[in-house]
């Protein structure tokens, strides 16, 4: 049809023009009249030839088979048809890939134990395992967005935060007053989101936590009073020197079970949500008053203790964790060091913060041990620990301390050549 109509058209233009030149404004008429039908038609068959195109392409549409496309009418329109059936049969391969991977898809969100969803790239859910129907109540067959899937605005910011940035996101949640730590991490266009529920893991912490605090309380009295006893004892035995000797053992280990409450009150106090009040304090003044109180028991055991520090270093904190930092790193580098060994205590500034360290020329620690000697209780030497008094507490409630305040503590040591516990502390810039 439309090869007749190339050659009509233009017979139909020569005729016309023929007729202009023969019959004058007659033929200039009826020229004018063969010349619009022959567009008229043209214009029919191309519309035709066209709708046939839309017409096929959308009936591809939702179909997995492909259905070629045939135009006859001259050679543009079969490289049409064969560039348009090129696209239909690409498009009809990935719609069968996405079919086979849907049944997969669900089976490995379903394969994970934890509550897990899949959100596509539109920000719908796709997938749902059981544990995140129950958590969440998750309706997966109308697609929810990811804000009424999880019902958690920080949560369905996280997802599209995951998809935009293209990495992966952790945060952590309140949703129906369950405690949920959350991991948004891209698969290829879609997000997969990992929900592990901290509530009973929370809640036994915190009854640990409110056990130790309650007992520690509970044993202060009857320790004070074994102290003031074994001390009555002492002074009472005169000459009976296995009396005094007893009484002066009692008095000891009451000096170290009462030791022993105050860490493990300092440890309760230090895992509590709410930091108190912190406040500009001057570290330098925190460590010349430490390093002020323990000359006689550094003379005592023959240890020189020196500071370097500038002439004030402030930091936002509470001064009596700092102070405890301080102390219990100072007591264990005298602790553990050897006969006319040395303790060096250094402050200086370091982008925007200060920098502790404390060193000592001690017996030091085995590698092994450094990434231990922070766990509560643990004791590099045991027997020398409990001589000297030491709780195995020190090193832990330090740790604690210095993360509460932003920190971070680092260890540095080489058997029979010393340790150096370095604590770095955000300068006060107001």
């Amino acid at each position: 049809m439309t090869r007749t109509l190339l050659v009509v058209g233009p017979v139909l233009g020569a005729l016309a023009a023929l007729l202009a030149l023969a019959m004058g404004p007659v033929g200039v008429l009826v020229g004018a009249g063969l010349g619009l039908v022959a567009s008229l038609l043209l214009w029919r068959v191309q519309s035709d030839r066209v709708e046939e195109v839309a017409t096929a392409v959308n009936r591809w549409q939702g179909k997995l088979a492909h259905e070629p496309l045939r135009l006859r009418g001259g050679q543009h329109w079969e490289r049409l048809a064969q560039s348009v059936n090129a696209l239909g049969a690409a498009y009809a391969r990935r719609g069968e890939r996405v079919a086979r991977e849907q049944p997969r898809r669900t089976q490995l969100v379903d394969a994970v134990t934890i509550p897990a969803m899949l959100f596509g790239s539109d920000n719908r859910l796709l997938v749902a395992n059981a544990p995140a129907d129950e958590l969440f109540g998750a309706v997966t067959t109308d697609g929810p967005t990811a804000i009424r899937a999880v019902g958690s605005a920080p949560l369905a910011d996280a997802i599209a935060e995951a998809r935009e940035r293209g990495e992966r996101i952790e945060l952590d949640v309140t949703h129906a007053d369950r405690e949920l730590a959350c991991v948004a991490a891209p698969v290829g266009d879609e997000v997969l989101l990992l929900v592990v529920d901290r509530t009973a893991e929370r809640r036994v912490r915190t009854l640990r936590r409110d056990f130790v605090a309650n007992a520690s309380h509970e044993l202060k009295t009857p320790v004070a009073g074994i102290r003031s006893l074994a001390e009555a004892l002492v002074l009472t035995s005169g000459e009976d020197e296995r009396t005094a000797r007893l009484a002066s053992q009692i008095q000891g280990e009451a000096e170290r079970l009462g030791n022993l409450v105050r860490d493990l009150l300092d440890l309760s106090r230090l895992e509590e949500p709410h930091p108190g009040d912190p406040r500009p304090c001057d570290l330098v003044e925190i460590v010349r008053e430490v390093v002020a109180r323990r000359a006689e028991v550094a003379s005592t055991a023959g240890v020189t203790v020196t500071v370097s520090a500038p002439a004030a270093a402030t930091v936002v904190g509470l001064r009596e964790d700092l102070q405890r930092v301080v102390a219990n790193l100072v007591d264990n580098a005298i602790r553990y060091n050897v006969d006319d060994g040395e303790v060096t205590v250094q402050l200086e500034p370091a982008d925007d913060a200060w920098v502790l360290t404390v060193a000592d020329t001690g017996v030091g620690i085995p590698a092994e041990a450094l990434d231990r000697v922070f766990e509560r209780f643990y004791r590099v030497d045991v027997a020398r620990s409990r001589e000297t008094g030491g709780t195995g507490l020190g090193l832990s409630i330090v740790r604690n301390a210095v993360r509460r305040h932003g920190g971070t503590i680092d260890v540095d040591s080489v058997v029979g050549v010393g340790t150096t516990f370095t604590v770095r502390l955000s300068a006060d810039t107001r």
